[in-house]
Order: C-alpha cells, then structure tokens, then sequence
C-alpha cells in the first residue's frame, strides 16, 4: 500500500472519528438539556411543575445519610441539576461526590463561610475540556441569546426556594475581591455597580442597592482568555423572591 493511501486512510479515519465525537457530544447536551432530569437516582421535572423540591431534596439527604448536602441548583433548560455540597473547608468537595466518594471532577460547591440563606451567597464548580461536567453549560452565557432563554437559577434548600435573575456574566482575571464577604455596607453596594458594569454585554436587569446575590464561579475555558493563569467565568444573579 503506498504512503498517500495510508495518509489518506488514516485522514479518513480522523474525520469519521471528530464526526461521531461531535454527534455524541450533541445527544448528551440534548439529553442533559430535557424537561424530566434524572439527577442522582432521582427523577425532577421542569421548574415549572408542581414537585415539592423541599420534600424531594430531604428525601436526597436521607438516602445518601449526608448533611453536608445543603441544596439543590437548578437552571431550567440546561444540564444543570445539581446537589449543593458543603464541608469545613472549600477543598474537600473539590474532588469527592455527595457518597464521600473520590470523584475527580468533584461536585457543585458551597462555599464553607456561607449559607444558602445569607445575603452573598458563592458557589464553586469545575468545568472540563475532555468530560462532561454540569458547569461546562455555563459558558453558554458567553451568548447572550443563551442568557435570554435561561436567566433564572433556582436554588432550593429544605426550608426555601429561592428565584434568582443573573444580572452579570463576565470572566475574572485579576480582581478575585469578589469571593471577599466582610465588607461594609458602602463597598458591597459599589461592588454590585461593578459586577454590573463588568459584564459582557448588558441584561437590561437593574439591581438595587442592598440586593441580596449568587454568585457562580467556574473555570473559563474560552480560547480568549488562554494568556492568564487565572480566569474565571462568574455568573452574578440577584434574588428575585423566596418561596
């Protein structure tokens, strides 16, 4: 066989291989993105059904026998689906499940000085290039039609659910005071005017002073920001109500 057949062949093979990946990677975001999610063990409809997803989210919590699960995030019309974990320290869930399994990718973070229910709430996951992780859809936001179809992000706990409206999307690169939560009154204020004024494009969505806020950090893994050591994808939502 001569050498331009084989290089041929092996071209051929490539192509077949990059077009099966991408019909896989298409099925699993259809997949993750239906109305009827199953997400670990359980089965949750759409938002705007009727589930009790207080009920539901203890019925998790008994099973797994795990207090450390705090909550559930929920961004309706996306992969997004996910059980809140919390531990002493910000690192132990950086690569373990909500079994206290070893898991590489880890799980969706609370951050260790914080409540669901407090004022500035932040929340951590990773994000990956070679497997499917539920905060791979957050870089969906680098598009604003994507923000249009899905700026709301529900958080339940066993006591509340709470509605919040992201107000921001924008990557971080060297101010990192947002993860700061001993601040005054005056500096949390500026701080919501700069969040806002940082972002990509502009929501339309106002935020008042005082506002109570989520944020959600993840790695970017876009090509323009390649250069810095450090970037993070940051989605800043405001707390719309509480039910």
């Amino acid at each position: 066989m001569g050498k331009k057949r084989v290089v041929k062949l092996i071209v051929f093979a490539a192509l077949i291989l990059l077009f099966v990946l991408g019909i896989t990677r298409r099925v699993l975001r259809e997949d993750r993105s239906s109305a009827a999610v199953v997400y670990h063990g359980y089965v949750s409809t759409a938002m705007g059904d009727t589930t009790d997803f207080k009920e539901e989210l203890q019925e998790v919590i008994d099973n797994y026998q795990n207090p450390d699960i705090k909550g559930r995030l929920i961004i309706d019309g996306t992969g997004i689906d996910e059980l809140i974990m919390q531990s002493t320290n910000n690192d132990y869930y950086l690569n373990h499940n909500e079994k206290k399994e070893y898991e590489a990718l880890g799980s969706i973070i609370l951050d260790y000085r914080t409540t669901l229910d407090d004022k500035k709430v932040l929340v951590y996951g990773h994000s990956s290039i070679y497997r499917y992780v539920p905060f791979n859809e957050l870089e969906s936001y680098y598009d604003k039609d994507f923000y249009r179809k899905h700026k709301y992000i529900k958080v339940v706990t066993t006591e509340k659910i709470y509605t919040y409206e992201i107000f921001s999307v924008y990557v971080e690169t060297d101010d990192f005071s947002y993860v700061n939560l001993k601040i005054d009154e005056d500096t949390y204020n500026k701080d919501l005017n700069k969040y806002k004024l940082r972002s990509l494009y502009d929501t339309g969505v106002e935020v008042e002073d005082d506002s109570d806020i989520l944020i959600l950090q993840t790695c970017s893994n876009s090509a323009k920001y390649k250069k810095y050591k450090k970037k993070f994808l940051l989605i800043i939502a405001k707390r719309l109500r509480e039910e």
